[in-house]
């Protein structure tokens, strides 16, 4: 007698991943799912409960797999290292990437910024002689500092995703995140001296 075939979750979640890194999150579907995985939308609802805890599932996934490009080691500098894995991912996984930042971007609420430096130091420990560098820089300026650089940094992937600066290989990418965040450290450790000489 031939055995019903059975439909795990990790199954289901896998084949979900597949699409939504093919399709992005607009491809994904119960009806495209099930034509992907070969069966009924049955064994979907069976083993996930909503669509909303699919996306959860996927989500999670896609964030690890940002936070994997991440911790490459680009170059020397983990802080450096952060910004180029996040453009470069851009590149490489371009539906994963308009998933988490534009299909299911959360509006940025005000005053989300604050505690930027204080995040980097808890999630890159190696980092500790790249964040001392800012040292000369007040609290509030290595503040706006790291600020600037994160929407450089996201506006630089998001023309990497869409392909308008060509393929755009590694070395370019740290390029481009070099002189950038050289201007902005010139730019903070300027603001500061005017400040004192204001003062």
């Amino acid at each position: 007698m031939i055995q019903p075939m059975v439909y795990t979750r990790d199954h289901i979640i896998d084949a979900a991943y597949e699409l939504v890194r093919e399709l992005g999150w607009a491809g994904v579907s119960t009806r495209t799912l099930a034509k992907r995985i070969g069966c009924s939308t049955m064994p979907i609802y069976s083993q996930v409960r909503s669509v909303a805890e699919l996306e959860g599932e996927l989500l999670k996934r896609a964030n690890e797999v940002l936070l994997a490009y991440q911790m490459k080691p680009f170059t020397d500098n983990p802080l450096l290292n952060l910004a180029i894995g996040y453009v470069v991912f851009a590149r490489d996984e371009r539906q994963l990437f308009r998933f988490l930042f534009l299909d299911k971007a959360n509006e940025i609420a005000s005053g989300q910024f604050s505690g930027l430096r204080e995040a980097f130091a808890r999630n890159t420990k190696t980092a500790a002689d790249q964040l001392d560098a800012l040292a000369p820089i007040p609290i509030d300026s290595q503040e706006s500092l790291i600020q600037h650089t994160w929407i450089y940094t996201h506006g630089l992937a998001m023309m990497v995703n869409a392909g308008v600066l060509g393929d755009c290989p590694d070395t370019v990418i740290q390029d481009y995140l070099n002189h950038a965040g050289g201007a902005f450290y010139h730019m903070a450790i300027m603001t500061k001296q005017g400040g004192k000489e204001d003062a």
